[in-house]
């Protein structure tokens, strides 16, 4: 510690000792801390927690220059900004948009930030400096960058001018551009150039009122790719406070191929629809007007009808017959798309004991039933559609001998996995891939049906948010079909 010249002795008690007995006692009680300088930077005051920041004890600073709190590098232009401010006196921040350090007596050095307030006392005027130490906060901020910079989704920090002061490599990825071509620069960059008049308006918005919210709900929203290609995005805005002031941290996600997605689909329903209209109209009625002509030269040949004729007759009936019902199969899987609404309660073990005895059972089989599940919240109707529909497949192509017909149920995860199993003959692995497309069986035999009862219940299952795939049987004989059913109502598939 160098000693005090005579200047100093009569100086640096002046400002304490004007003051009454409980004021450096209150200050002490502050948790900031605080430090007063006479207009030449010696120091004239400090409390306790500014002797516990920077490690010093009270006598060991009184009279020396502030600059010894302060790092090398800050020192030497440390006289001029304090000069300014001595001809400029104001309530502020110092060092506003930039970093401050200050330094320890073991030399170490941690971030702070400082409040300056001028304050005449004894015809003199002292600075008076409250000095908060940030170390934490730098070390949450630094974490935030991290967690910014690792984010998978496109991510940017922007001030209330829109101007971009942090962007993650997802982002530059997205937009195609450099780090240095966008930090510092307006957002509107970003934006297609119509957007870009009516923007600025929506940001001072945002600033008035800042909150966590999705941007431009309703609205398809397009960034601009450094290409001038426009890319459909999602965007999640939330407020952010800084040393650097309000800031908005904002999210941006490339909805691309959800976009295609989508369009494919709106594209596959409408032809779907299309059809759908075209099945109902322009191919029943032509089949209803055949049927009646038929009937019309079977009653104008009368009795006196020959064999062949009445046998070619009955066969027209029947493909007209089978025709009708393929027609109606196709109109029940265009339905099959749409999520039926009325979801409720099932009671599974109810459930699978209707669909068992609906069914015309032979003596010989053996039905058994596994349920380990009380109940679910589902659409009964679908549900019922899909697994009636396995089991009575399951009866109808059984050929082996013991026939047994397994049906089991139990909860998995957020689905309720219902098996129907068999020791039938199984499905070749060949067949296995193409046994869910429309039109598809496995046989020559015209009682096998359409070929459209799985296909439907594929399209019942998935539109209702589930999964069903055929399982072959490991263990034993035969084949298992398994459908993961949603066991709790969901707001992605129920709304």
């Amino acid at each position: 510690m160098p000693p005090q010249d005579s200047h100093q002795s009569r100086h640096q008690h002046n400002y304490q000792d004007s003051q009454p007995g409980y004021i450096p006692e209150l200050l002490d009680a502050v948790p900031a801390g605080i430090i007063v300088t006479h207009q030449d930077g010696r120091i004239s005051y400090l409390n306790a927690e500014a002797e516990r920041l920077f490690g010093y004890s009270r006598n060991e600073l009184l009279g020396q220059s502030v600059d010894t709190l302060l790092p090398d590098r800050f020192s030497g232009n440390h006289a001029t900004l304090r000069q300014s401010y001595i001809d400029q006196p104001s309530t502020r921040y110092m060092g506003a948009g930039r970093d401050l350090y200050g330094k320890r007596k073991d030399n170490s050095e941690f971030p702070l930030e400082i409040g300056l307030r001028s304050l005449i006392a004894d015809n003199e005027q002292f600075i008076v400096a409250t000095i908060v130490n940030i170390t934490r906060r730098k070390q949450l901020e630094e974490r935030l960058a991290k967690v910014i910079e690792a984010s998978p989704y496109g991510q940017l920090l922007v001030d209330e001018q829109g101007i971009i002061q942090l962007i993650n490599p997802s982002l530059l990825t997205l937009f195609g551009y450099t780090k240095e071509e966008l930090l510092g620069k307006s957002m509107d960059i970003l934006l297609p150039e119509r957007y870009r008049a009516g923007h600025e308006k929506l940001r001072a918005g945002y600033v008035q009122k800042p909150s966590l919210r999705a941007m431009g709900l309703g609205r398809d929203l397009t960034g601009r790719h450094k290409s001038g290609t426009e890319i459909p995005i999602e965007i999640g805005l939330s407020p952010v406070e800084s040393d650097a002031g309000n800031l908005t941290l904002a999210v941006v996600t490339d909805i691309t191929e959800r976009k295609r997605l989508e369009l494919n689909l709106k594209q596959a329903n409408a032809h779907l629809e299309e059809f759908t209209y075209v099945a109902s109209h322009d191919l029943k009625s032509p089949l209803r007007g055949i049927s009646d002509l038929v009937e019309w030269i079977n009653e104008d040949l009368g009795e006196q009808v020959p064999e062949a004729v009445s046998k070619n007759i009955e066969r027209i009936r029947l493909r007209i017959g089978r025709m009708e019902r393929l027609i109606e199969d196709l109109l029940l899987y265009a339905r099959a798309g749409k999520k039926a609404k009325e979801s409720s309660a099932i009671n599974v073990s109810e459930l699978i004991a209707e669909i068992i005895e609906l069914h015309p059972v032979p003596a010989h089989f053996n039905i058994q039933q596994d349920i380990h599940i009380g109940e679910i919240y589902a659409a009964k109707i679908p549900l019922e559609t899909v697994l009636r529909n396995l089991f009575s497949n399951a009866l109808k192509h059984h050929t082996g001998v013991d026939p047994c017909i397994t049906i089991s149920a139990e909860a998995s995860g957020s689905y309720c996995l219902f098996k129907v199993s068999d020791n039938g003959p199984g499905i070749p692995v060949t067949a296995q891939e193409r046994v869910f497309r429309l039109f598809q069986t496995l046989g020559n035999n015209s009682s096998n049906g359409s070929g459209i009862g799985l296909a439907l219940a594929k399209r019942l299952t998935e539109s209702h948010g589930g999964q069903i795939e055929l399982i072959s049987n490991t263990d034993r004989k035969g084949c298992s079909f398994h459908v993961w059913w949603p066991r709790f109502a969901r707001k992605d598939i129920d709304e």
